[in-house]
């Protein structure tokens, strides 16, 4: 969820089911995130890039700063891109609803 002027985590886990073990901790992963026009939101040099979490299987994350440029309702794509080391590309998007968090 993107969450209005509050930190968030984006995180991916990387797997290849033509390798033994399937967890990729080798890969150059990144996130762009656009909004609903195609245009990269605003205060993020994009593309940025998901560090491997240490012994974790597979996992990249990473945590930004509240993205203050967020439009409640507003629909926005979050794109993240592995390139493997082996040669693994893969390409995931996914639609996220900008929301304001209610604790």
């Amino acid at each position: 969820m993107l969450s209005a002027n509050n930190s968030t985590v984006i995180s991916h886990t990387v797997t290849n089911p033509l390798q033994t073990p399937v967890y990729v901790n080798d890969a150059t992963v990144t996130v762009t995130i656009k909004d609903s026009l195609g245009v990269d939101l605003p205060g993020e040099p994009w593309p940025v890039a998901l560090p491997y979490v240490a012994a974790s299987n597979g996992v990249y994350t990473k945590s930004f700063n509240p993205f203050n440029n967020l439009i409640i309702g507003e629909i926005y794509s979050v794109i993240i891109n592995v390139t493997g080391t082996d040669g693994l590309k893969s390409e995931c998007i996914s639609k996220e609803k900008a929301a304001s968090r209610i604790c």
